[in-house]
């Protein structure tokens, strides 16, 4: 039987592959997006103004309308129907909110005027619309 003789001083150096697999992380933490607001989720597009205005306000009551049309409600796709029902149901529940409207520069001028006209019927007075 051959007696092998196997060579106690070579090894395998790990060291430069956790080096590489450490830098691979830290690109993939920092090129990656975290979306933390789920209304950027919704892909939308909003007009340029040459004025702004900063809303600070404690509860915002958000609807979304995205290019072709649909109205979302906190990030939930509803009819005009719901959203007057929610926005009535909004205002007998907390009168310390406001409202904004984030329209797509897309969308149809007739949706976004029958979203105003719904918020209105709401009783519903202090609405804005964001811009870019």
């Amino acid at each position: 039987m051959a007696k092998h003789d196997y060579d106690e001083g070579i090894s395998i150096n790990i060291t430069p592959l956790i080096d590489i697999l450490f830098i691979l992380l830290l690109f993939f933490i920092l090129t990656s997006t975290f979306d933390l607001e789920s209304e950027k989720a919704i892909d939308i597009t909003l007009p340029d103004t040459e004025s702004e205005q900063v809303v600070e306000t404690p509860e915002i009551f958000r609807i979304t309308i995205d290019s072709d049309s649909r109205i979302f409600l906190e990030s939930n796709e509803i009819t005009v129907e719901q959203l007057l029902s929610s926005a009535e149901r909004k205002q007998k529940a907390a009168n310390d909110f406001i409202t904004v409207i984030s329209a797509d520069e897309e969308a149809s001028h007739g949706v976004v005027m029958k979203v105003l006209d719904s918020l209105r019927l709401s009783g519903i007075t202090n609405i804005n619309i964001q811009v870019r």
